[in-house]
């Protein structure tokens, strides 16, 4: 990807539902260069753009990150992990923990029964686990609240949106009995009401690959300040308030290490963060979202 691709990229991660007229206007694209350009992304395979559906209103509203010490090689860890349904990311990485994974799961109690049957994994040590407290920031993921109630037709809706977020609304209202306009207040009220996000979610694979890093930190105060400013942190990509080792559980991504750098450096010396420990993501085994009825939407990614 180009420079012009990777802000179409961003663009879409940001609102995948971005009509072309849109992005050519964000990125200083003729319309039809702009589409062009896009519909080559999502048509190589590389760039999917999907509705993502908030964890409670698919009965997955507790989550939990695990760190799972391991004897001998992690991959074959890793892929028992990942073949889990409330699973849905795992990775390697460096450091102590060779393999860390996100447990979402319909209750605390759901999510203390996935721990202890990954303890009893063939080659895991040991697991450290952190419980979320509030998810501030996800990669494509809506945060926050729910309290909208949803109805048949939301959910088919929502269906419709996991396969192709950048469905017409013509198409989405002849699936659901509804005209395009009809289908066009119903998709924006469930964005608005955060039920659903809809992004753009990158395929890493060759040359193309983002370097992605792992922090954990510990406050020595509050964590309303610290908050804000990784959220103003472009290469940040996942925030999380956790109950445990650390306070707070961070992702930063960027296509290459200097971002990353420059990043971890301006988080080392953020007042309130006392301590920061980092960790590399070599190797993600498995990348997917909470479906409605299906356990998972995306498939593990390459």
């Amino acid at each position: 990807m180009d420079d012009l691709d990777e802000a179409i990229v961003e663009l879409l991660q940001r609102n995948g539902r971005l009509t072309h007229g849109e992005i050519a206007t964000a990125v200083g694209l003729s319309r039809s260069a702009a589409a062009a350009r896009t519909q080559r992304l999502l048509g190589s395979g590389q760039v999917e753009v999907r509705g993502v559906v908030h964890p409670a209103v698919v009965g997955r509203g507790s989550l939990a990150y695990v760190a799972l010490l391991v004897r001998g090689p992690a991959a074959t860890v890793a892929e028992r992990v990942a073949r889990r349904d409330d699973v849905p990311l795992v990775s390697l990485t460096t450091g102590r923990h060779a393999v860390v994974a996100e447990v979402r799961a319909r209750s605390a109690l759901d999510v203390d029964r996935a721990v202890g049957e990954l303890r009893r994994l063939d080659g895991v040590q040991s697991i450290d686990t952190l419980s979320y407290v509030e998810v501030v920031r996800d990669v494509i993921g809506p945060v926050g609240e729910v309290t909208y109630d949803v109805d048949d037709v939301d959910l088919a809706l929502l269906r419709a949106l996991q396969d192709d977020g950048r469905a017409s609304y013509v198409d989405l209202g002849a699936l659901v009995g509804l005209s395009a306009a009809g289908a066009r207040r119903r998709v924006l009220r469930l964005l608005d009401e955060q039920v659903v996000r809809v992004g753009a979610v990158v395929r890493q694979s060759g040359g193309d690959r983002q370097a992605a890093m792992g922090l954990g930190l510990r406050l020595d105060g509050g964590h309303e300040r610290v908050i804000a400013e990784l959220g103003a942190m472009s290469t940040v990509t996942f925030v999380a308030r956790t109950l445990g080792r650390f306070d707070i559980l961070v992702t930063m991504r960027a296509h290459t290490t200097a971002p990353l750098t420059a990043s971890l450096e301006k988080v080392r010396a953020l007042p309130g963060v006392n301590e920061v420990e980092s960790w590399t993501h070599l190797s993600v085994v498995k990348e997917s979202y909470a479906a409605i009825g299906l356990g998972t939407v995306a498939d593990p990614a390459p």
